[in-house]
């Protein structure tokens, strides 16, 4: 007789697809060699208000998580209700989801913060943590 352990977990690692460092060939509207345009899944974060919020697009991964998270503290310390715009984001890893939920409760108490146009990607991570995990309120 054998036992299965259903509490595995599986995780699969994707390859990264974009090159990373200077591409062989010139970017888009580049005339130097060896130098690459901007990428689509670059992280690119405005400013908005009022309300205070921010515009996202592109992905928030390894790379640019440290960007993410600094744009998630500045919002923190205005101490008001946050709007974030997230049509344009592609991809968002479980660390920069965990970086989302860390600064919604860091905000003062009763306020909170509003998804826009959230990706499922997040909206799926979010519902596995918990809807009282954190004042976030994701645009339906």
């Amino acid at each position: 007789m054998s036992i299965v352990d259903f509490r595995m977990v599986t995780v699969t690692i994707w390859p990264e697809v974009r090159p990373r460092g200077p591409s062989q060939a010139a970017g888009p509207g580049s005339s130097t060699p060896g130098v690459r345009g901007p990428s689509p899944h670059d992280l690119h974060i405005d400013l908005t208000g009022p309300p205070a919020g921010l515009k996202v697009s592109g992905d928030i991964d390894r790379t640019t998580r440290r960007l993410w998270e600094e744009a998630l503290g500045g919002l923190v310390t205005k101490g008001d209700d946050m709007h974030i715009d997230l049509s344009g984001l592609l991809f968002v890893d479980v660390r920069g989801t965990w970086l989302l939920t860390e600064a919604a409760r860091g905000l003062p108490m009763g306020k909170k913060v509003f998804l826009h146009h959230a990706p499922y990607c997040l909206r799926s991570v979010l519902a596995l943590i918990g809807p009282d995990s954190s004042p976030i309120e994701v645009e339906t």
